[in-house]
């Protein structure tokens, strides 16, 4: 099982997670006395056809789910300005506060968790007959969500408005920070993250890598974690408990 959260001081904390989500995050958390830096081993491109027709797409759905706010960023500026009559939610709380900004409007999204899990348990999302919901989402991504409602009898289709592409880790910042002392902390966002991040630092870095304290905003990302070898990966379900973890402040 992870481990459960504590107060603990730790070195800098390495954010796996696209540039730009990365950049952003790492500012707020200089707000809060942690020191960050992002270290993306995945980034996203945007997909222009997607994109083109996505404003015909959401016109027409009575329920627009944006899972990631990598999709909020790409995606809204299509919207933006638009008369949709669509409801909008979100999986987790921080895309739901980035689009209720950007939008106007209310989100709907789970108060606890931030998985599909935590969204599919709101009420509103129970009956679904003769609604049509647009998943906006990059590609690939996991099927539960729309299986789910499918099941529950709407009209299912996704917008991946962004694709995924491996980048090269800023390994020598990596080892800097090794060699300076203490090992940096690892924040991990997505389990397939995970799996990259150890693939590229292959068996020259494993002993390092594990050496690192590691931090999961989900269990699921935790558990693929402790299949790649850490023992007692850290959750913070959000970035108020990453900053209780991390910051003197709290």
């Amino acid at each position: 099982m992870p481990a459960t959260l504590r107060p603990t001081l730790l070195p800098t904390l390495l954010l796996v997670r696209p540039q730009a989500q990365a950049v952003q995050q790492a500012q707020r958390l200089a707000a809060a006395g942690i020191a960050a830096l992002p270290f993306c081993v995945e980034d996203t491109v945007a997909d222009e056809r997607a994109l083109s027709v996505l404003p015909q797409q959401a016109a027409a759905a009575d329920w627009l789910v944006f899972v990631s706010p990598s999709c909020i960023e790409l995606a809204w500026p299509h919207l933006a300005g638009l008369p949709l009559a669509a409801n909008l939610a979100c999986v987790g709380r921080a895309s739901a506060d980035k689009l209720a900004a950007l939008s106007g409007r209310a989100v709907l999204h789970p108060p606890h968790g931030n998985d599909s899990d935590a969204l599919l348990a709101l009420p509103p999302l129970q009956q679904l007959s003769g609604q049509t919901v647009l998943i906006v989402r990059g590609d690939g991504g996991r099927p539960q969500l729309g299986e789910t409602l499918a099941r529950r009898g709407a009209q299912v289709h996704y917008a991946e408005v962004y694709r995924r592409v491996p980048v090269q880790a800023d390994w020598a910042l990596f080892d800097r920070l090794v060699t300076a002392g203490p090992s940096p902390a690892l924040l991990i966002t997505s389990s397939h993250n995970a799996e990259l991040l150890f693939l590229q630092a292959g068996a020259t870095r494993q002993r390092a890598l594990l050496a690192c304290r590691f931090i999961a905003l989900h269990p699921r990302i935790a558990a693929t974690l402790q299949q790649l070898g850490v023992t007692q990966p850290l959750l913070a379900a959000d970035e108020h408990a990453l900053c209780a973890l991390l910051s003197p402040r709290y």
